[in-house]
């Protein structure tokens, strides 16, 4: 499931384009992943009945569906007409749009509590997006994101980047995006979360598992439930790229044991002051 990538696409045309195309498989695959953290996300915003919530980057809708099984009154946004496809069907009672989180149609003061499950990291103007959600909360409504570790404490990523490092090249043709791991640095999630006005900003780590069965079931997930890191492996040259993929088939088949992939994520929370 390789991207059609235009000479004058944008990063987040990309981003857009391969979301449409990868919607119906996530669940199947990153999605058993990314499903874990939607309570701590729900428990740290304080979403409970009557809540008035915004899932931001919502996907296939996890966040708002769970929020709304909680007696919140739960609406989910994403740029992507596919996911917000998925999550209608997932989530019937729910409310969804298609809309950009870095421009949201939503009233200012609107929503009592907003999370964004691991989408800044797919955001062109991710500061942007925070700001958007400070202004459609109401004073004292709090804000959650989840973005992951940095690649020294992340399994997945050490794995990944160390066999295109090894084989292949970090520096391919692809469009300026923001650092894949800007946010995984507390100090700089924190930074983001103060310049917008934020406050009692509280970061800490949520360590998120899963288990591939064996390396192709690896390399599937990033093919059909990734954007970026598939759209780096999908630049590599043909010769490159078959190394890359044997190197991360191997590195798993030599375990002698299950492969628990441990997947540590940062947690971030913060308020809108009253």
């Amino acid at each position: 499931m390789t991207l059609d990538v235009e000479a004058d696409d944008t990063f987040k045309e990309l981003e857009l384009k391969g979301w449409n195309q990868k919607a119906r498989d996530y669940g199947d695959y990153a999605g058993k992943i990314t499903l874990q953290a939607v309570e701590p996300l729900l428990n740290a915003v304080e979403v409970g009945p009557g809540s008035v919530f915004l899932d931001i980057a919502t996907g296939p809708g996890y966040t708002a569906g769970a929020a709304q099984a909680r007696g919140a009154i739960a609406t989910g946004v994403d740029f992507s007409a596919a996911m917000i496809g998925e999550a209608s069907r997932n989530y019937p009672k729910a409310l969804f749009y298609e809309g950009d989180a870095e421009h949201l149609v939503f009233p200012s003061g609107f929503f009592d509590a907003a999370a964004c499950p691991f989408g800044l990291l797919h955001m062109a103007n991710p500061d942007r997006a925070i700001s958007e959600a400070w202004r459609i909360l109401k004073p004292g409504g709090k804000f959650a994101f989840t973005v992951w570790a940095a690649p020294e404490k992340h399994a997945f990523f050490e794995l990944v980047l160390g066999a295109i490092s090894r084989h292949g090249a970090m520096d391919v043709a692809l469009p300026e995006a923001p650092p894949f791991f800007r946010f995984s640095d507390p100090g700089e999630s924190r930074g983001a979360l103060e310049k917008t006005g934020f406050s009692d900003i509280d970061i800490s780590e949520l360590v998120l598992h899963w288990q591939p069965s064996n390396g192709q079931q690896l390399l599937d997930t990033i093919y059909k439930s990734t954007v970026r890191t598939a759209m780096l492996l999908e630049a590599q040259e043909e010769d490159a790229r078959e190394k890359i993929h044997s190197d991360i088939i191997a590195a798993v088949s030599a375990s002698t044991g299950p492969v628990n992939l441990p997947w540590p994520a940062l947690i971030a929370v913060a308020r809108k002051p009253l």
